[in-house]
């Protein structure tokens, strides 16, 4: 019987004819071995009966391996026998793809094309029979005394344990009502006040791995629908400055026609590094400022964070406010205007800035500031970055708070330099006065700006400070602050370890 095109009894009969040739691949080799051997008794000394190195192994090696499994080698030269036992064994995981494919048409379950390569476990029907009736299950339940916490980690862990393919055949055939019930009771921590075994919905952690997983793992073609049954997995920017305002009043870059779209540059080009980092039109100078000082103190840790799943969906690491980490997983768009240029943290040619800071405006909005996604990530203090970036506290430097300096010392460049050389990011601020934006040092041009964040890029053999603008270093070049300076126009060191 043929399936999408595919004659699952023939690639049967086919993979069980590869099976027995590659348990026979023995008798072949030793033939083989015979005759090499033979040709080198009969060559003159310092010829070789073969050029071939695997070839030249096989001279001498002509006595049979007694074993109960048969006749074989005791060294089987090549790669022969393994490649005809892979070949099969691959045949045959894709026969059961097939028929656990078809399975799912027989009960009614929609199946793509896509999903008969999906390079994971066969589907289960039953699998997904028994998570779809739980899930539409919920629909009017008395949950009894102790809430619904429990009812719902039944369908989490049920749903976690799904593969793509049942997850996509889940997706396709619940309702819409059913999934945005199930975020609705899942969002939903509240208890009843009077009962203290009274647990309503999932904890953020476990929301967010569930949905996270779920995202990760179904087709393109669900993505809207998971997205409009779970609004919670992307953030909003219309409540940030650049979209009210029109633009970034503080660099001057403005826009018209914010909206998502997935961007054309990849992940990575080559590799990570601080000068990938452009702020662009959200007012996050806080966080970006930290992101960029990781990267620069180490790239491989930042890139390490950061995943492409199969299905085109980014997952990015993120600790929570209790030290927990977590990977966020998100949709691939990104805000961008209507010429398609973006809107928030992006790099030069690269896209790796902009997922990490999109996660973060999915977790941190979580704080109860008031505010969600990308406007709860404005204007706040750079030490506050340090946790969700690397899981460790940051350390604020005024008053000694590193290398148990004195009064004042906090913004000494050479203590400073201790703590970076210590493998320390270090970040710095400035005074929200708009004066010091006309009277600072010329040569610093438009890299200075008041009410602002910067990273530490090092220290000149003079003693001066060398510091990076988040905005991005091609129009915004580091600047060189002596001791003076860096008194006058600048406050706020703080600094975080790298893990």
């Amino acid at each position: 019987m043929t399936f999408r095109g595919f004659d699952a009894t023939g690639l049967t009969a086919l993979a069980n004819q590869l099976d027995a040739l590659s348990q026979n691949s023995g008798k072949l080799h030793s033939r083989l071995a015979t005759v090499l051997t033979t040709a080198q008794q009969n060559l003159p000394s310092g010829q070789n009966a073969s050029r071939d190195p695997e070839l030249q192994d096989l001279v001498g090696d002509v006595i049979p391996m007694p074993s109960i499994f048969g006749v074989g080698r005791r060294r089987l030269p090549g790669s022969l026998g393994g490649e005809l036992s892979d070949m099969q064994t691959s045949m045959k995981h894709r026969i059961k793809q097939l028929e656990g494919l078809q399975e799912l048409e027989k009960r009614g379950y929609p199946v793509n094309d896509s999903m008969v390569f999906l390079d994971e476990s066969a589907p289960d029907a039953q699998k997904i029979d028994d998570a779809l009736r739980d899930l539409q299950a919920l629909q009017g339940k008395d949950f009894g005394m102790d809430g619904n916490r429990d009812d719902l980690e039944k369908v989490s862990g049920e749903l976690d344990g799904l593969t793509g393919a049942e997850l996509d055949a889940l997706m396709t055939k619940a309702s819409p009502k059913d999934l945005a019930f199930y975020n609705q009771l899942v969002s939903n921590t509240d208890d009843s006040g009077w009962n203290p075994f009274d647990d309503n919905g999932l904890p953020e952690a476990g929301r967010r791995a569930t949905l996270g997983l779920m995202l990760s793992k179904i087709s393109p073609e669900n993505v809207g629908k998971f997205q409009a049954a779970f609004p919670g997995t992307q953030p909003t920017f219309t409540n940030t400055a650049a979209y009210e305002s029109g633009g970034n009043s503080q660099n001057g870059q403005t826009n018209n026609g914010i909206h998502w779209a997935p961007p054309s540059d990849p992940l990575f080009q080559d590799g990570v590094s601080a000068d990938d980092v452009n702020q662009n039109q959200f007012g996050d100078c806080w966080y970006v400022a930290s992101l960029a000082g990781l990267a620069q103190k180490d790239p491989k840790f930042v890139q390490d964070g950061i995943r492409q799943n199969p299905n085109g969906t980014v997952s990015v690491r993120v600790w929570d406010k209790n030290g927990n980490y977590q990977w966020v997983t998100m949709t691939a768009d990104l805000p961008t205007d209507q010429n398609g240029n973006p809107i928030s943290t992006y790099g030069n040619g690269e896209t790796w800035p902009a997922y990490y800071e999109k996660a973060f405006a999915l977790v941190y909005s979580d704080d109860g500031d008031g505010k969600r996604g990308y406007g709860g990530i404005e204007g706040d203090d750079p030490k506050k970055s340090a946790p969700y970036l690397t899981g460790k506290e940051g350390d604020d430097l005024e008053s000694g708070g590193f290398l148990g300096l004195g009064k004042h010392d906090d913004k000494d460049i050479g203590s400073l330099k201790k703590a970076f050389d210590s493998g320390k990011v270090l970040t710095v601020s400035t005074p929200d006065d708009e004066d010091l934006d006309k009277n600072h040092p010329t040569e610093w041009g438009s890299t200075y700006h008041s009410n602002h964040a910067y990273y530490v890029r090092g220290f000149t053999d003079d003693g001066k400070i060398i510091l990076g603008n988040p905005w991005g270093v091609k129009g915004y070049p580091p600047i060189t602050v002596t001791q003076d300076q860096f008194d006058k126009y600048f406050q706020g060191p703080e600094a975080f370890d790298v893990p």
